[in-house]
């Protein structure tokens, strides 16, 4: 895998560890439609022990990191750079996806959202079903979060 090699290329190793917790270790698509494939695995990053997902993207070995001791914004339950409530993970292809609106931490429903390229799905698990997790999804000039569930 190019991409790995790159995660030692670009000096990643001395603050990161990648993890294998979640099946499949790794995920690969086109995530910011430039097509060529990208690839995202589990991190952790070594000092803190803080749990996130590194992104490597195929056509020049740039790297987002959401998570592991860095602030990922919206992205999960909080304002969090942990993500150790990820239970599961996959690429998510549908062209559309419906995401979660909340007033004062209450569902008030969901609005339907165009996707233009694949992303990955995130979630936790609780008593042995998906709660609530969302999608990290490229809008053509960041990434961004699509909540999801609960």
């Amino acid at each position: 895998m190019r991409q790995l090699g790159a995660f030692i290329k670009l000096n990643l190793v001395d603050k990161y560890e990648t993890k294998t917790k979640l099946k499949p270790t790794y995920l690969q698509a086109d995530f910011n439609g430039d097509g060529i494939k990208d690839i995202a695995t589990m991190i952790v990053e070594r000092k803190s022990q803080k749990k996130g997902i590194l992104l490597i993207h195929g056509n020049n070995n740039q790297f987002v990191i959401f998570g592991a001791g860095n602030s990922v914004g919206k992205l999960g339950f909080d304002d969090s750079d942990d993500l150790k409530w990820v239970d599961g993970w996959e690429v998510y292809t549908s062209k559309v996806a419906y995401e979660t609106k909340f007033d004062n931490g209450d569902i008030i429903g969901s609005i339907k959202r165009k996707l233009s390229n694949k992303a990955i799905s995130i979630w936790s698990v609780q008593d042995g079903s998906p709660l609530a997790g969302g999608l990290i999804t490229w809008n053509g000039k960041k990434y961004i979060w699509i909540h999801q569930g609960e």
